[in-house]
């Protein structure tokens, strides 16, 4: 809460005061004002932030999920194989039966915090190597998606 001096405007006087917060005001501030940003936000900003990756047309589709098993199926039916190997496991802490393009971009930041963390060149290989399949996924994901074919 704010701490304001107890006359008002004139500063440097008086003592200060927490003003209370009454219900009735509280009511009357939408919640999207008072939630802090979750992480996964941040994740969907940072991607959006750079203009060198594909974007969505719509952005409702970030979070629209669709079949594991069946993006895993269309992507092996394309020859796209180490995508579809990520699309099984991506973001499966999240939902094991669906995947959204927000669950891999959250998926590939997460592993590009894991990658500081790396103990040796082979542990930062192999996850620089599946970060970078990750954001592909994302980035055939979204295609499909602006196509309509997501």
């Amino acid at each position: 809460m704010p701490v304001l001096p107890a006359d008002g405007r004139r500063g440097g006087e008086g003592a200060l005061m927490i003003p209370a917060i009454e219900s009735t005001q509280l009511q009357e501030v939408p919640w999207e004002v008072l939630a802090v940003q979750a992480p996964e936000d941040a994740a969907r900003a940072r991607w959006e932030a750079q203009p060198w990756r594909r974007q969505l047309q719509e952005a409702r589709e970030h979070e629209r999920r669709v079949a594991r098993a069946a993006l895993v199926e269309a992507l092996l039916a394309e020859g796209h194989t180490v995508e579809a190997d990520v699309a099984g496991f991506a973001g499966a802490q999240e939902d094991r039966g669906a995947l959204s393009i927000g669950q891999v971009v959250r998926f590939a930041e997460g592993l590009r915090a894991r990658l500081g963390q790396a103990r040796t060149d082979d542990e930062l290989l192999q996850l620089a190597y599946l970060r970078r399949n990750a954001e592909e996924l994302a980035e055939r994901m979204i295609d499909w998606a602006n196509a309509g074919r997501l």
